[in-house]
């Protein structure tokens, strides 16, 4: 899938008339190269500063009636700098008013294919003569700070002499009062830029300006082939003679450099090229190196497509190149925010770029490294003894927000650096920079222990307090979900690269440096192990905090989006904070981050629990319920939330696109496609895919890096095609099947599985044993003859059956109320057994096989004979891993019958043709049978003749083995081919 190979329209955005003009459109055609960037306004109307560079940011301070310490005390704001593109034509020695001249046409062509932006306009000015302005603009990815203009001058219907000057918009404007109470632009400011003298030894075509503790110095080259080029003050001028359909042919390159507190040193604008057509053949090979490791098509929604290739085209384009500098939510298209940098650079911006230009999330990260002192000084400002914790808002690396409830409460920021941390170091083997960001990584991790403890009450769980998860309409409360989930992962992820640096021999010199001790260490260990991340009992979803599901709901939620904003610019935050109301859903993000291992019930009720209480008023929302929605095969709410994030500027659905585009949105909507439709998991390690395709497309495709290789995944109708772009082979795994991704193709069936029940006794845990000793001790109580081998008979049977054998074998027979007596005493006996059962009675190997089956998107049931089922699992810890647990005692037959496999079935919502049952009994093995399901035995062909595959041990499985052995018996006719359509079954 080459670009080359695409039509035009397939790589291009097109405006024409009134869409080509305004906020919006400046917003929409922004170029940018991470080191500055331009709006996409017309030159020969632009009169405002409309560049932005990283460093081009002032510090304002915040003033408070009533401050208390650690409150910030300034906040960063990025501005505009002087037009980089304003042109102004005189006609025979007439100024050309723009503003008056009437747009005849205009249309606005954003190339993704060579990363120009081409714009047409034609116009009739004051004396009724019309003329058209052709410009090619390139912000060059490869370059350095830059805007390269080729502007065309065509008089349509007359001759005259031409003057084009081409000079600096400077004009200061104003805010809209509309826009004056909106939080998300509210720090809009229109500073008025100074030029300054030149410095000795400036060059003619340098201009310097100034404002507050910013300086610029921006350096022009003009030629022009066929005119006369002139320096003037601050800019040049451009002399020519056109005949009427003459074109008048100007090169325009401006450098652009900035410094802070100190003039500019030119030396900065050496590197920059001066030639047009260099520049544009190096942005070519820049742009097509760019979709070498990310280009993708839809097969089926071509809209979709080219908005999924706007959106990381505009990502990349923002990303940073400069160390010293994050993303901000905005980029470098526009001022929401006020430039701000937030943590969805590191949770929605830093994964596309680390599968697609690597180099760019590492640059990422290394700004937080740099800002690790700054870190440090907000702990200690707001009383923490030790530790770091990077600000919710910042530039400079200080808390801009003077809002603390929902600013510097969100810690969650820790967690997420860490998160994008490991992500990088997996993506990318980048192991050296894991060793250079270990301090960063065990800073952050000891604030998790400052704000967190362990918890009697709660079984000795470790609880956080005080914090403001993502959702900011739930403030300062007790176990934010999203946080504790990232929080885990943050200590554990930490504690391993404590113990990888001290295999390498490296871990005493940063031990030394911050006083980090084994102990500390450990209690890391612990905390993870026991984070408080709970099920409520009554709905079965995650609650979202402590007190979240006890708030009662916010009326009229219904119509929270309609058109009148979100619900911050309405409420009062006390109201939000007291409703269980969501402005993006904290539970459904950990899902989506793969923050939590949870059964596909679970997260099926979680979804909708939470999208009913969810008003997605941020635009970060759509990404991760897009994610959800798309891995539980929900197509028509996927396919909503993921056109939500991919056309929410296209369409300017937020109604704020003019404040600049929604950079964390634009790069979901690729993580809607990846980790959504295609199953990407990026927590193990290789990457593991489970790709889907939804109904409304015939197939799709995308490439991502890992490693330093590229590669292509094509899915279809019957599967996923994997192929080898570039580097070295690549192993993954394709619904929980390891392969190697090499010289040739791979393709990979979908599997036609949906489910695996598993029985208990014998195959998760050997409680064989202790039935026995039970029901022995019931014999000597009651006189009967039973030893080991009158047991055997037991294997697979439930209790009352059992007893029945049991007596049958002593030729004796009871009552029927000495007969229920003995069971509740056989029970007793055994539950006083089950009393010292934990983890570690579980099989070993099968808790990676339960991960690796969620993992490959299969739903896990248990269909157990025992009573006891649900304490046992309960004991051995996992019984939040089962989507269903079918009752022994619902159900009117006991195996051999297949009721509780049907039963099972049913409870997960699949047909029984779509499951396969693990017994190690006889009778459980004719069950699966008789329920028309295959069968697994575990044990010997010759224990289990009839099972459909034998291993000896369930830690032996793998999902590798089940789904290869799922192959085998669709060939047979044992899983069905039809339709995912659920039956109503009759148990």
């Amino acid at each position: 899938m080459a670009i080359s190979d695409m039509s035009p329209d397939a790589m291009r955005l097109v405006r024409r008339g009134p869409d080509a003009v305004g906020e919006q459109a400046a917003a929409l055609f922004a170029l940018a190269n991470g080191l500055c960037g331009v709006e996409g306004v017309i030159d020969e109307r632009a009169s405002r500063p409309c560049a932005y560079l990283p460093d081009a940011y002032v510090s304002r301070p915040i003033t408070y009636h009533e401050s208390f310490p650690g409150y910030a005390t300034a906040t960063d704001t990025r501005v505009p700098c002087p037009s980089p593109l304003l042109v102004r034509l005189h006609i025979d020695g007439q100024p050309v008013d723009f503003a008056a001249a009437e747009l005849l046409d205009t249309e606005s062509v954003l190339d993704l294919a060579t990363g120009a932006l081409r714009r047409v306009s034609r116009w009739r000015i004051e004396d009724g003569r019309t003329l058209e302005i052709a410009v090619e603009r390139i912000v060059p990815l490869a370059g350095g700070a830059c805007v390269a203009s080729r502007i065309r001058i065509r008089p349509l219907d007359f001759a005259g002499s031409v003057q084009a000057w081409l000079t600096y918009g400077t004009e200061a404007g104003g805010a809209g009062e509309a826009e004056a109470d909106d939080p998300r632009i509210s720090g809009r400011l229109r500073p008025v830029w100074s030029i300054i003298p030149p410095l000795p030894g400036d060059n003619p075509s340098v201009t310097r300006f100034a404002q507050d503790a910013v300086e610029l110095a921006y350096r022009q080259h003009v030629a022009s082939p066929a005119a006369q080029v002139a320096a003037v003050h601050a800019g040049h001028v451009v002399r020519g003679a056109l005949v009427a359909g003459g074109i008048l042919t100007i090169d325009r390159v401006v450098a652009l450099a900035c410094a802070r507190g100190r003039p500019v040193d030119l030396v900065a604008l050496d590197g920059v090229a001066a030639d047009f057509d260099v520049i544009a053949a190096g942005q070519r090979a820049a742009v097509q190196a760019l979709w070498e490791c990310a280009a993708l098509d839809i097969d089926g929604d071509d809209e979709l497509a080219r908005a999924l290739r706007f959106d990381l085209f505009q990502l990349h384009q923002s990303a940073s190149r400069d160390a010293n500098h994050s993303i901000g939510a905005k980029g470098l298209s526009g001022e929401g925010y006020e430039g701000h940098y937030f943590w969805d650079a590191e949770t929605f911006m830093l994964p596309v770029l680390a599968l697609q230009a690597p180099e760019r999330a590492r640059t990422l990260l290394a700004y937080r490294i740099g800002k690790l002192d700054r870190a440090r000084v907000h702990a200690r400002a707001i009383g923490h003894a030790r530790g770091a914790l990077y600000p919710w808002r910042t530039i400079a690396g200080d808390e801009c927000s003077s809002h603390y409830p929902t600013g510097s409460a969100q810690y969650h920021i820790n967690g997420d650096i860490a998160y994008a941390l490991a992500l990088y170091v997996a993506a990318s083997g980048d192991e050296a920079f894991r060793a250079e960001a270990a301090e960063m990584l065990f800073e952050t991790a000891r604030m998790w222990l400052e704000i967190g403890a362990f918890d009697a009450r709660r079984g000795g769980a470790f609880c956080l307090h005080g914090v403001t998860g993502p959702d900011e309409y739930s403030a300062l409360v007790d176990n934010d979900f999203y946080t504790n989930a990232i929080a885990r992962r943050h200590l554990a992820y930490a504690a391993e690269t404590a113990e990888w640096l001290r295999a390498r021999g490296e871990l005493a010199a940063v031990a030394a440096a911050i006083g980090l001790s084994d102990g500390e260490v450990a209690e890391w260990r612990r905390a993870a192990d026991a984070m408080w991340l709970p099920v409520d009992p009554g709905l079965g979803v995650n609650p979202q905090d402590d007190a979240f599901l006890g708030r009662p709901e916010l009326p009229g939620l219904t119509s929270a989006r309609d058109g009148h904003g979100p619900l911050l610019m309405r409420y009062h935050p006390m109201i939000l904070f007291r409703h269980q109301v969501a402005k993006q859903g904290n539970v459904v993000q950990a899902m989506a981050m793969d923050l939590v291992e949870m059964p596909v019930s679970r997260q099926r009720r979680n979804f909708d629990y939470y999208a009913r209480v969810t008003t997605h008023d941020s635009t970060l929302s759509s990404v991760s319920f897009g994610i959800a929605a798309a891995r539980l095969g929900d197509e028509a709410a996927a396919l909503d939330f993921h056109r939500e994030c991919a056309f929410v500027d296209l369409e300017n659905r937020h109604g704020n696109t003019s404040h600049g585009l929604h950079m964390a949105a634009l790069a979901g909507s690729w993580l809607v496609l990846a980790q959504g439709w295609g199953g990407l998991r990026l927590d193990g390690a290789v990457p593991s895919f489970r790709p889907q395709l939804p109904a409304a497309w015939t197939g799709y495709r995308l490439r991502l890096q890992w490693r330093g290789s590229v590669i292509e995944l094509a899915v279809g109708d019957a599967g996923c095609t994997y192929r080898l772009v570039s580097g070295d082979p690549v192993d993954i795994l394709d619904h929980g099947r390891p392969l190697r991704v090499g010289g040739d193709p791979v393709v990979m069936d979908r599997p036609r599985l949906k489910g695996v029940i598993f029985d208990l006794d014998g195959v998760l845990t050997d409680t064989a044993e202790d039935h026995y000793q039970a029901w022995q001790a019931l014999a000597d109580s009651h006189g009967f003859a039973f030893d080991r081998q009158a047991n055997h008979r037991l294997k697979g049977v439930d209790r009352r059956n059992s007893l029945r054998l049991i007596l049958e074998h002593a030729g004796a027979e009871v009552e029927a109320e000495r007969f229920d007596a003995m069971l509740a005493e056989k029970n007793d006996i055994y539950r006083e057994r089950l009393a010292a059962y934990s983890p570690a009675n579980l099989f070993a190997g099968v808790g990676a096989l339960l991960d690796g089956l969620r993992a490959a998107g299969l739903k896990i049931g248990l269909a157990s004979a025992s009573r006891n089922a649900l304490d046992v699992v309960r004991l051995l810890g996992i019984a939040d891993q089962f989507d269903f647990i079918a009752d022994a005692g619902a159900v009117a037959n006991a195996k051999p019958a297949p009721d509780i496999f049907l039963a099972c079935a049913h409870g997960m919502g699949l047909r029984p043709d779509q499951c396969i049952g693990i017994e190690d009994a006889e009778a459980g093995v004719s069950a699966i049978h008789a329920a028309g399901m295959v069968a697994i035995g575990i044990g010997s062909e010759e224990a289990l003749p009839d099972a459909d595959m034998h291993v000896p041990a369930t830690g032996q499985l793998t999902v590798a083995n089940i789904l290869s052995f799922e192959r085998g018996a669709a060939a047979r006719g044992g899983l069905s081919t039809r339709p995912d359509t659920v039956e109503e079954i009759s148990c």
